[in-house]
């Protein structure tokens, strides 16, 4: 009898489910957001765990990134990060009650363009190739544009942020602003340049395919 009260007693505890057998909740754990999480370096982020069942402690590995932690008695992960890096998996893991319980979080920090500048002022000459202008940036860049359009025969490439191609026609001087975009933000610096007639005399390229008559 008092083994059989035991046994009731336990079972009111833990629950017993059918024919008398005791079962534990299996905890189960997960982190809501896109994958990988787009943490941004300056930002503070806070990520609240989902879980079902009884958890005494959490544990990540490897460690999160600069700036982040994990309390090991909610979940919570919060703090601000310190330092870009790329994607990476952080296995959560959850443990209570003689269980244990993981989520691969996948995690990345991002650094918001910034100090984007290029050689300016920028004097060009129609049928001249432009040197190459390469732009000075820090922090990732997704694509860059300008506004307004520059003048015909230069173009922008939106991956590089290069400014390359001959002119065709004369410009003024004139301001063109140039965006570095990512999702973690955008920077912008404002070029000048200026398109000059070709010089007078100036003899024009040769066509091989022309041909003079006889």
């Amino acid at each position: 009898m008092r083994l059989i009260g035991a046994f009731m007693t336990l079972c009111a505890l833990v629950a017993c489910g059918d024919g008398g057998q005791a079962s534990l909740a299996t905890p189960k754990l997960s982190y809501n957001g896109s994958i990988p999480f787009p943490a941004v370096v300056g930002e503070a982020i806070v990520l609240t765990p989902a879980v079902s069942g009884t958890v005494d402690q959490y544990r990540v590995s490897p460690s999160l990134p600069s700036g982040l932690s994990i309390d090991e008695l909610s979940g919570v992960i919060s703090g601000t990060p310190t330092k870009a890096s790329g994607p990476a998996t952080y296995v959560v893991s959850a443990t209570g009650a003689g269980v244990r319980v993981t989520f691969p979080l996948v995690l990345s920090v991002t650094e918001p363009p910034n100090s984007l500048s290029y050689v300016s002022p920028v004097s060009a000459t129609v049928g001249a190739p432009l040197a190459p202008l390469s732009p000075s940036i820090a922090g990732t860049v997704e694509h860059y544009a300008v506004s307004p359009t520059l003048p015909p025969g230069i173009l922008l490439d939106s991956a590089s942020g290069i400014l390359s191609g001959t002119p065709t026609e004369a410009r003024n001087l004139a301001p063109y602003t140039i965006t570095a975009n990512s999702l973690a933000g955008n920077t912008r610096f404002i070029l000048l340049l200026t398109v000059t007639p070709a010089p007078s005399g100036a003899m024009p390229k040769h066509d091989p395919a022309h041909r003079t008559g006889f």
